[in-house]
């Protein structure tokens, strides 16, 4: 390269032949043009290696890494060791960005002097048909009790952080397969130096695979208490307070996901689990878990147009 990069993007990569050469699109397609590719394939067995060098070798900002399947927080954290650029982003290999995500980035951070992590609003799209879903709602500011109660980021690929910002703060936790991006946006908040600040734009686009989230959605729950468990030992003064505010809407996130991949049971599971524990949670917060409420019961009803929508 023969210019210092704006911008380093990481992306770990692990068997998505299928869908990684779109995500690489998407950056290619950005209207900010100096930047850098790291791809860190995570010993995929499939072709994901192999489509990502073939189109390596046709772009100098695009660099492949091959590593041994150590799991996605290791894998970024390669990728940001390697990265020259002060500010990193994040992107899996199997979502897509909206063209201006990064010009917008570093615009915001040039007029936010004190942003650390920014993100952008969310477009769940179907994994196959990209057919637009859900729209997340603008969040301008996140607290270490935002963070806990939902992941309003939705994935990793939603992270665009300064590369300081994430050293310091140790980067992402090995082992840590799910939850990951909650447990190190926590640890920002926590330490009280960087604001994590929301763009209210439409910049991300997150693939929404039904068979494998609903899989997956016991282990987020996993991950959501090892975050915290680690989060009181190292913070203990300033979360016992935020975590039992935490417990109802961090359930009833799950319940929502589980509504978007139809899963109307596991939905009704975890709401109950909220409800159970935080009966309160519907007096504060009426409107979102009176909707999630009623959906989840509605979700029931054996008409396909009326799952279709609530499922949205």
């Amino acid at each position: 390269m023969s210019q210092q990069p704006a911008v380093s993007i990481i992306m770990p990569a692990y068997n998505a032949q299928a869908t990684i050469a779109a995500s690489i699109q998407s950056v290619q397609a950005q209207t900010l043009k100096n930047w850098e590719l790291i791809i860190v394939d995570d010993g995929s067995d499939d072709q994901t290696a192999e489509i990502a060098s073939v189109i390596a070798q046709q772009d100098s900002r695009i660099c492949v890494v091959q590593r041994p399947n150590r799991g996605p927080s290791i894998a970024r954290n390669t990728g940001v060791d390697l990265a020259q650029a002060h500010v990193i982003a994040f992107l899996d290999a199997d979502d897509l960005w909206a063209a201006e995500r990064l010009t917008g980035m570093l615009i915001k951070f040039r007029d936010e002097p004190g942003a650390g992590v920014l993100f952008s609003r969310t477009r769940f799209i179907d994994a196959d048909t990209l057919e637009p879903g859900t729209l997340t709602p603008f969040a301008q500011q996140l607290s270490a009790s935002d963070i806990m109660s939902e992941n309003a980021l939705c994935s990793t690929s939603n992270i665009v952080c300064l590369k300081r910002v994430f050293e310091d703060t140790g980067g992402f936790t090995p082992g840590l397969n799910y939850a990951e991006d909650q447990d190190w946006l926590l640890r920002v908040a926590l330490e009280g130096k960087w604001q994590i600040m929301g763009v209210d734009e439409e910049w991300f686009f997150y693939r929404s695979a039904r068979e494998s989230q609903s899989a997956d959605l016991d282990a987020m729950r996993r991950g959501w208490f090892r975050m915290v468990e680690a989060a009181k030992i190292d913070f203990p003064e300033k979360t016992d307070r935020a975590i039992k505010r935490a417990f109802g809407p961090i359930h009833r996130q799950l319940a929502r996901r589980a509504l978007r991949m139809g899963q109307s049971s596991q939905a009704l599971f975890y709401l109950m689990i909220a409800l159970r524990r935080d009966p309160l949670l519907l007096l504060r917060q009426p409107k979102r878990t009176g909707l999630t409420l009623i959906g989840t019961l509605l979700s029931f009803i054996p008409h396909s147009k009326l799952k279709e929508l609530v499922a949205r």
